[in-house]
């Protein structure tokens, strides 16, 4: 899948997610710091969203965190490591030590979440490639649920389906805020 493609699925898996979020950390929060909290959530989605691809040349996210890529990009085929359940799994954990020492700072458990979300959206997404990722990696099997050719049109009509349907999430959502 193409960048706007992962952006917008990062987008609708963190809306889904967002009662959740909302109720078990940040319905406590006066109104402004809930939207700043929220805001938080949604960007650190997006850049979950995108984040996998960190091990591809002239990626988005190889472009924009060069170091990142440096260190991943040299050792990892594209859509292993960093699309697989170990990679997901790692963040999670270190997710978990940093909060653990912030003593579950809101701002970390926001931006974590979002992270997290992103990560998992742009891995769900690639499994309906015709290329797959290799989910149980070490293991060199590719999972691919569905054939669809990067850039097809058929990938394009899937960007805009869910171009329609988090437009209408944030609608629908928008009363969390109030």
């Amino acid at each position: 899948m193409v960048k706007e493609t992962h952006i917008k699925g990062g987008y609708l898996f963190a809306l889904l997610a967002l009662p959740f979020i909302y109720n078990k950390y940040l319905s406590s929060y006066e109104l402004i710091y809930r939207f700043i909290l929220l805001i938080i959530y949604i960007y650190f989605s997006y850049i979950g969203s995108v984040i996998p691809d960190i091990d591809m040349r002239n990626s988005y996210a190889s472009k924009t965190f060069p170091k990142i890529y440096k260190l991943f990009g040299s050792r990892f085929r594209h859509r292993s490591f960093t699309h697989s359940l170990l990679s997901l799994y790692l963040l999670c954990y270190l997710s978990n030590i940093i909060l653990k020492y912030t003593d579950n700072n809101i701002v970390f458990i926001s931006s974590f979440g979002g992270l997290i979300i992103g990560c998992s959206s742009h891995m769900m997404l690639d499994l309906f490639t015709k290329e797959g990722i290799e989910l149980l990696y070490p293991i060199d099997i590719n999972f691919s649920l569905i054939p669809i050719k990067t850039n097809s049109k058929t990938e394009k009509l899937i960007c805009k389906i869910l171009n329609l349907i988090v437009i209408f999430l944030i609608g629908y959502r928008f009363y969390i805020l109030i």
